[in-house]
């Protein structure tokens, strides 16, 4: 894994082909990323993953590098990065439509906490808990919306950062 130039990013992101269809996430955020990591073949940058506004992980992997377990390597060392950075948790938006890469975050510890529309395409937004807040951010989420409670989400960040102050404070 690689740290990348600016430009290097551009490159990247102008060669994706049909992956642009399934990777929603516009060059300035990647640019912008909090954390950005890539994976290189050949001299060649092969994938990148990472972490851009608050949690929301990304991941976007070449057609012609797919299945090589690149993406899984990229999304574990993510992880760990996080997990040193003292997140509680990581979150994602893919594309119903991407049975593959759902089938994979599932795989990998990912839930699907609630489904909306993205684009005109049906989205699941998942999150991979990385400690006991997250995992009760995640249940607190599920739980508001299927009580039909989707503002409270809005409130969230806040409520997160009450739940910091109390695990400090209780330790």
């Amino acid at each position: 894994m690689v740290a990348l130039a600016n430009d290097e990013i551009i490159s990247f992101y102008e060669s994706l082909g049909e992956e642009k269809e399934n990777f929603a996430l516009p060059l300035k955020d990647l640019l912008h990323a909090k954390l950005l990591i890539a994976d290189r073949r050949e001299g060649r940058i092969a994938g990148v993953a990472g972490i851009s506004e608050g949690t929301l992980f990304f991941i976007v992997v070449k057609r012609e590098y797919q299945n090589q377990k690149i993406g899984q390597k990229l999304v574990a060392e993510v992880i760990n990065l996080a997990r040193e950075r003292k997140y509680h948790f990581i979150a994602l938006n893919v594309f119903a439509s991407n049975s593959i890469a759902v089938h994979i975050y599932q795989k990998l510890g990912f839930s699907i906490v609630f489904t909306n529309i993205m684009d005109f395409r049906k989205n699941y937004f998942m999150i991979f808990p990385l400690d006991f807040l997250g995992t009760a951010y995640m249940v607190l989420i599920k739980m508001a919306y299927k009580l039909g409670l989707p503002s409270i989400i809005r409130r969230l960040p806040r409520i997160n950062k009450v739940l910091v102050i109390k695990k400090h404070w209780c330790e």
